[in-house]
């Protein structure tokens, strides 16, 4: 099958073929868009993200291929990054995977409400999963850039209006305290599933090294914050 989606419109840097874990309830192959409009230091997926370190871009109509020849076996597709909403071929790349009756799962960090509006109107999204970095007024200092906090705001908006399904997560990175997650907690208060998750450093490294060292709360603090807000929340945890 071919799509008519140049690689420059729609980057990917890898793909995962089979995931139980990444799509709720489904079967799923999990594809990684190239770039991303966040710097967040403790970023675990540089190859993605960081201009000098990008991986190379891999076949769009190759790929879309191979879904199309797995799609009897599997549910769904996830589309994650880097930060795919960055990217102008995104919709004719759902648009593609929704003709082959595959379900699409969307990661992102909410940074283009815009974009994501557009995907839910059309109908190319099931699912929605967006990271949280940290509360509100400490967005630029955990994305690593100046951040739109109204898009941010947009984006919670228009997921808990409109996705068909969705998730918000927070990666619980150095320099979040309880208070933090408390405020995060708040932002996101009747939302229907909220994750935290605990930070490591993976054998690749993150976007900037130096975090590599810094301490961030235990799983046991964790367990102990989700059980403050748990309650704010129709499904959640600590995952992983």
């Amino acid at each position: 099958m071919r799509v008519d989606v140049p690689s420059d419109d729609l980057p990917i840097g890898g793909a995962q073929w089979t995931t139980l874990i990444d799509f709720p309830g489904a079967v799923a192959a999990t594809l990684f868009t190239l770039g991303c409009n966040f710097r967040c230091p403790f970023c675990h997926n540089a190859e993605l993200v960081d201009p000098d370190r990008l991986a190379p871009g891999l076949d769009v109509s190759g790929i879309l291929g191979r879904i199309g020849e797995r799609a009897g076996f599997l549910d769904g597709v996830v589309i994650s990054g880097g930060e795919p909403t960055i990217h102008p071929g995104l919709p004719a790349f759902t648009k593609s995977i929704k003709d082959l009756g595959l379900l699409v799962k969307l990661d992102t960090n909410g940074g283009r409400p815009d974009v994501l509006s557009d995907l839910l109107e059309a109908g190319l999204v099931d699912y929605v999963a967006m990271d949280v970095k940290a509360p509100l007024h400490r967005y630029d200092a955990l994305t690593g850039t100046h951040a739109d906090v109204g898009a941010i705001e947009a984006s919670i908006r228009r997921i808990r209006c409109s996705a068909p399904d969705y998730e918000f997560r927070t990666t619980v990175a150095p320099t979040l305290a309880r208070e933090d997650v408390l405020r995060i907690a708040e932002l996101l208060s009747g939302a229907k599933r909220y994750w935290l998750q605990p930070f490591r450093v993976p054998e690749k490294g993150l976007v900037d090294p130096k975090w590599e060292t810094r301490n961030a709360l235990s799983g046991d603090a964790l367990d102990a914050l989700w059980c403050e807000i748990s309650g704010r929340f129709t499904e959640g945890g600590v995952r992983g």
